[in-house]
């Protein structure tokens, strides 16, 4: 078979919910099915990442709809969020059976992809793909396992050895193995014993034609009362490991009337970082709400996004989606982290970098972009310029198809760019 009609995605995650696989995913669902390949999607009713069900999504089990010319299947789900370890397996075991029997019964396909986020949601996969004989795609945005081991969420080691057994096993069985960053595959290769011709390269990208350049939105601007002040903006979920606190420690060293910081976004850490911003009563940080539909407008008022990261082994070679929608509108972003975002930044002089969890390094970054205009405005020219030609969306699925179609004929994958 070489040719895909028929592709089933299943996820725990998908639009309405925010973040990036929701975000990939739809772009997937749109590219697809401009391709006249049909999809139908199975995952959960919407709960991330507040962990409470969205209120059109209460009281039933299973619901039908239409959502970027795919049937979606939404099944019930046990909503959670946060590191409490019951909760979060409750949710995550929750979905991998109720998604079960609509997997089973469901039309055929040619393909089905799993993000595989948790792990525990290929083995519905593996097994519908044993009894119909279909093969599917392990999707994995994330080094999963080490995360929960070097951020200690999951403590018991029992349960690291049990994922880490099931991940590999999967990961063999899977026709491919698609991720999200070089350093993944390159990780999984030596650490999971994966063959290098099985991995196929999806990563997350821009849609240029939402994102784009916009003249500065005094309307937006004033409805967060920033008119007149340097914007630096964090847009994304607030996660544990990013280190969002790096940011308020630099605000509280640049107590300047013309600097601001706009954090919008959602999260389990949300709550604490307010209370720190009250504790250290800083008057230059807001939290917002900001859609990513409003991305453009939001990015119109900014003056450099702020991206964090803490200083985990796995941050580098992580390379984090919240780098790409600035760039794509033209604004540079600072960095504060390793991998592979901040080797973009680097290396195409789209921003600046520093050390991860260095709030003195972050300020003084933030003052040396407000000093350099110029050489500000030609970062954020250099940034749309490396998005329109390596992470357009188009681009990304087109490619990604192109590897999946040659491990299908047996042929070799062929990465763009990728150097072992």
């Amino acid at each position: 078979m070489s040719e895909l009609k028929k592709v089933l995605i299943l996820s725990q995650y998908y639009s309405p919910e925010p973040g990036a696989p929701s975000i990939r995913l739809g772009q997937l669902t749109k590219r697809l099915v401009d391709k006249n390949i049909r999809v139908s999607v199975i995952t959960g009713m919407p709960n991330y990442p507040t962990g409470k069900i969205q209120p059109e999504y209460k009281g039933v089990f299973f619901k039908k709809e239409k959502l970027y010319g795919a049937e979606i299947t939404r099944t019930a789900i046990y909503p959670a969020t946060g590191k409490n370890v019951f909760s979060r397996l409750l949710n995550y075991f929750s979905f991998m059976m109720t998604s079960f029997f609509p997997l089973l019964f469901s039309k055929r396909v040619d393909l089905i992809f799993v993000e595989a986020q948790p792990i525990i949601l290929a083995i519905p996969a593996y097994i519908v793909g044993k009894i119909r004989n279909i093969p599917y795609v392990y999707n994995t945005p994330d080094l999963q396992v080490e995360y929960a081991k070097e951020d200690s969420w999951i403590s018991v080691k029992i349960l690291i050895s049990i994922a880490l057994f099931l991940e590999k096993f999967l990961m063999r069985n899977a026709l491919s193995v698609t991720t999200v960053t070089h350093g993944f595959i390159k990780f999984f290769h030596r650490e999971r014993n994966i063959d290098l011709e099985k991995f196929t390269f999806l990563p997350n990208g821009s849609d240029l034609d939402q994102l784009h350049i916009s003249d500065y939105d005094k309307e937006y601007a004033d409805k967060f009362n920033v008119l007149a002040r340097k914007v630096f903006t964090f847009a994304g979920t607030f996660a544990p490991y990013q280190g969002i606190e790096t940011i308020i420690h630099a605000a509280d060293l640049l107590r300047d009337e013309e600097i601001i910081f706009l954090l919008a976004g959602k999260g389990p850490v949300k709550d604490s970082l307010k209370q720190l911003v009250k504790e250290k009563k800083i008057d230059n940080v807001k939290f917002i709400d900001s859609p990513f539909n409003e991305m453009n407008r939001l990015m119109s008022i900014t003056y450099a996004s702020v991206i964090v990261l803490r200083d985990l082994e796995i941050s580098k070679i992580m390379r984090l989606s919240k780098t790409f929608p600035p760039l794509a509108c033209g604004v540079p972003v600072i960095f504060s982290g390793f991998g592979e975002s901040s080797d973009i930044v680097k290396e195409f002089d789209a921003g600046l970098t520093t050390n991860p969890e260095d709030p003195l390094e972050l300020a003084k970054a933030i003052s040396y972009i407000i000093k350099n205009p110029e050489k500000r405005n030609q970062m954020g020219l250099n940034g749309r310029r490396y998005i329109e030609d390596n992470l357009s969306w188009e681009f990304i699925i087109d490619d990604w198809l192109r590897q999946i179609k040659n491990i299908l004929n047996g042929e070799k994958t062929d990465i763009p760019n990728f150097k072992i």
